[in-house]
């Protein structure tokens, strides 16, 4: 090889590496070339998590492998996401990337479309709280009616119970036996009578006979009207949302910032769905991130995030079920006619 050979061959290589070395840096730190936008932007990607796991993943109809998955170096804009299993429901979105960030569905349930309850129970008791509440359970119930009978709402939570007084219509907290009462609120409710919720007793829901719902922030001491014309409410197992529903529509309270995706502000409300059909009953799935309700004869599961449409299944048939989620143990209840019905969830 002459000299001059090599030296055009070494301004070659030079010239390559100029070129190819801020691309290499470029690529490393998350940037890509954008054929849609003929520009190198910043890429982002989208972490998915679903149950049951091991669940095909597809992007813009290819695949993605399966659940748990993080995709990474996606460009900016929006993607349709399936996730499918045999056997399952299927899951779908339209999920938006943006620069630098992870965009994250860690609150994926697939729901098997085949499902067959176990009988255990036939019993004309009337609700299926009765049947399931243990003995001790039935116990502090007895006791709690002797200690607050007199109340205008009460609410058992392990050794105390939470009471709003018909002599000033503020909330108390006193042990089962009747002894080491202290105020709660600083200001007090409307006269009436009321259901009390709470789980961690940092925040509180008050539901007026009339359909009022009142919040409490044990910090403030102070009452936020909610919402009004309002059926029946219910309280997140982590405490972070409340569930809140009319003969139509079922609404989420947020009474703290949440700050994993999606995000939420404290205070804010959301419509979770509307149906022109009566909704008889809505509680919350373990996982806190959705939400099984009753219209009609229809038992349906509905997810919280609200990113783009909300996945809801139809999750069983049964004539004027009610229905109960066993924390503890991850059964779902229900209880139709006379018969009581369960099977196990995954979680």
């Amino acid at each position: 090889m002459s000299r001059n050979t090599r030296r055009l061959f070494f301004y070659f290589l030079v010239t390559i590496f100029i070129v190819a070395t801020p691309l290499t840096i470029l690529y490393a730190v998350g940037y890509s070339y954008d054929w849609q936008k003929h520009a190198i932007v910043q890429t982002g990607g989208i972490y998915l998590k679903s149950t049951p796991d091991g669940a095909q993943i597809t992007v813009d109809g290819k695949k993605q492998g399966t659940t748990a998955r993080l995709i990474s170096r996606l460009t900016p804009r929006s993607y349709r996401v399936l996730v499918s299993k045999d056997g399952y429901s299927s899951w779908q979105k339209n999920l938006e990337v943006s620069p630098i960030i992870v965009t994250e569905a860690r609150n994926i349930v697939l729901f098997p479309q085949k499902i067959e309850p176990e009988l255990v129970a036939t019993t004309p008791t009337s609700t299926l709280a009765d049947f399931l509440r243990t003995d001790q359970e039935k116990q502090n119930q007895s006791q709690a009616d002797q200690t607050a009978s007199s109340s205008a709402g009460w609410l058992i939570k392990n050794t105390d119970i939470f009471f709003v007084s018909q002599n000033n219509f503020e909330l108390y907290r006193e042990t089962l036996d009747g002894s080491n009462q202290t105020q709660i609120s600083k200001e007090s409710l409307p006269p009436g009578y009321y259901r009390i919720l709470t789980n961690d007793q940092r925040f509180f829901l008050a539901l007026a006979q009339t359909g009022d719902l009142y919040f409490l922030n044990i910090d403030s001491g102070l009452w936020e009207t909610i919402a009004r014309g309002v059926k029946d409410a219910a309280v997140s197992d982590d405490n972070n949302k409340f569930l809140y529903w009319n003969n139509n529509e079922i609404w989420i309270y947020y009474p703290q910032d949440i700050l994993i995706q999606p995000y939420k502000n404290a205070g804010e409300k959301e419509l979770i769905t509307r149906f022109a059909q009566t909704i008889s009953q809505a509680i919350f799935y373990p996982d806190n991130e959705h939400i099984a309700f009753v219209v009609g004869n229809q038992i349906k599961i509905t997810e919280l995030d609200g990113r783009d449409q909300r996945n809801t299944v139809d999750f069983l048939q049964a004539p004027s079920p009610q229905i109960y989620f066993d924390q503890n143990t991850n059964y779902f209840y229900y209880k139709t006619n006379t018969n009581i019905y369960r099977l196990r969830l995954l979680i």
